[in-house]
């Protein structure tokens, strides 16, 4: 998928107003999954997406342990909205990477997260 693809899909799904907080969002949800993955996979991960994100996400070699609470509430903090509407625009990020990378790639990223996350991914 395109960037704008991304933006548009994750809009739509999350009933965001603008591209703005789309890419708000995108960009807050994929940082805090990025930190909580392993750096070769979220390497994985960003080669499958658009150059904008592979250029502006940071990786970090080890995974930083988070719980699926912790995940919530680092994006809600970072959003600066509350944890019920951060758990949506994550669930909406989930939806529109399983759209944008492969099935496997996909199911890589999932391999790495704990099953309580299973509630976080639509």
């Amino acid at each position: 998928m395109k960037y704008t693809e991304i933006l548009e899909a994750l809009q739509k799904r999350a009933g965001l107003d603008d591209r703005y907080e789309a890419e708000r969002t995108l960009d807050t949800v994929l940082r805090t999954l990025s930190d909580r993955l392993t750096g070769d996979e979220a390497d994985d991960l960003l080669a499958q997406l658009p150059s904008q994100l592979q250029e502006t996400i940071p990786v970090t070699r080890a995974a930083m342990p988070m719980t699926p609470q912790e995940f919530v509430q680092r994006v809600s903090r970072q959003l600066g909205v509350s944890e019920a509407e951060a758990r949506e625009r994550i669930r909406a990020v989930f939806a529109v990477l399983r759209q944008a990378v492969t099935r496997g790639e996909f199911e890589d990223v999932m391999a790495q997260l704990d099953p309580e996350y299973a509630d976080l991914i639509a």
